[in-house]
């Protein structure tokens, strides 16, 4: 009797390693798949990050092109303005 319990403890101890050995590599593995998503989530966040960066980029150069076109018409137009005032007083002097 005394030699089964030696050795039924002896297969417990085997198969209790063997589940902790499974269980180290499980938990080894989901600690490698969340590391692996982290990654992959960051990496995916800095692309967000650079083609908001493009777009803000884009658009304020847009906006510089209209200011400068809008400036450039309402110049324009004052020296359209100033050369038909010039040309209405030569007028009122003859």
């Amino acid at each position: 009797m005394r030699n089964f319990a030696i050795v039924g403890l002896a297969a417990l101890a085997l198969s209790v390693s063997a589940c902790s050995n499974e269980t180290e590599d499980k938990a080894g593995a989901a600690a490698e798949a969340v590391g692996d998503d982290i990654e992959a989530n960051a990496d995916a966040a800095g692309e967000a990050i650079s083609e908001a960066a493009d777009d803000v980029e884009r658009n304020v150069g847009e906006a510089a092109n209209n200011i400068e076109n809008s400036v450039d018409r309402a110049g324009d137009e004052a020296e359209e303005k100033m050369d038909e005032a010039k040309r209405d007083e030569a007028q009122d002097a003859n």
